[in-house]
């Protein structure tokens, strides 16, 4: 949805004076910048980042959700998902299956690839570790908020443990390229060219820095003990890809 659209929606909603408004943003919102801000925390702020579209219309969306309740009796719930993964939940692999985009922008990497034994897909691996959060998690969340469990306010959604890109690799049966951190933005500008790939293009960018955030406050505020693992979720999040033919 538009800014405009958005814009509707949280003024309405504010003008109804209902009592929660429960909206959905994403660990984007805080923003790429490079810099490794150790474990982010709700109560840093959603800076989002310019030119990267996605996560700069998460940040400006929450700003604008912000203002347009301040002055209602409307409590507003805001959750920033890393990356949704499980079962029903196939957008982690679909990005990288299509078309087998990453590996045929790789450029000069596959000349070298074309040389080994087994030629396998490939992703670049910048050793920067990330998070995965499951869709049941996700919704136990949404459901608590919509309850009213909890103080209203921001919360992050994240299993506690991390994954890597090598860790995706192996479930997927592929393989991965060393790409030094400094060298992501090349990476990204070459998937870029590559038809119909720009919002690969951007996620590249993020993982030139770990972007993690800390979920205690979900679990204390709103119950979500029990996480499921990230490893268990990718597991699962593959198995399921297999099965439906998407691998």
């Amino acid at each position: 949805m538009n800014l405009e659209g958005s814009r509707n929606v949280f003024e309405a909603t504010a003008a109804s004076s209902a009592s929660r408004l429960v909206y959905t943003s994403s660990v984007a919102a805080y923003g790429f910048d490079g810099t490794d801000r150790g474990w982010l925390t709700e109560d840093m702020p959603a800076a989002g980042t310019k030119g990267f579209y996605y996560s700069a219309h998460k940040a400006e969306l929450e700003g604008l959700l912000a203002g347009s309740v301040a002055a209602s009796s409307t409590e507003a719930y805001v959750f920033r998902p890393c990356i949704v993964a499980g079962a029903d939940a196939p957008t982690l692999v679909g990005m990288l299956t299509t078309g087998n985009r990453l590996t045929a922008a790789l450029g000069p990497l596959r000349r070298g690839l074309e040389r080994l034994p087994v030629v396998r897909p490939v992703l670049p691996d910048t050793g920067v570790p990330f998070q995965l959060v499951h869709h049941d998690d996700v919704a136990a969340a949404l459901a608590a908020a919509v309850a009213g469990e909890g103080e209203p306010g921001v919360y992050n959604l994240a299993a506690p443990d991390e994954v890597t890109t090598a860790d995706l690799a192996r479930e997927l049966g592929w393989a991965t390229v060393p790409v030094p951190k400094a060298a992501v933005a090349a990476v990204a500008a070459a998937i870029g060219r590559a038809p119909l790939t720009p919002s690969i293009a951007e996620w590249i960018n993020a993982f030139r820095t770990p972007v993690l955030m800390d979920s205690s406050k979900a679990e204390r505020e709103l119950g979500l003990g029990g996480w499921r693992s990230a490893a268990e979720t990718l597991t699962e999040t593959v198995a399921a890809a297999r099965e439906s033919g998407r691998l």
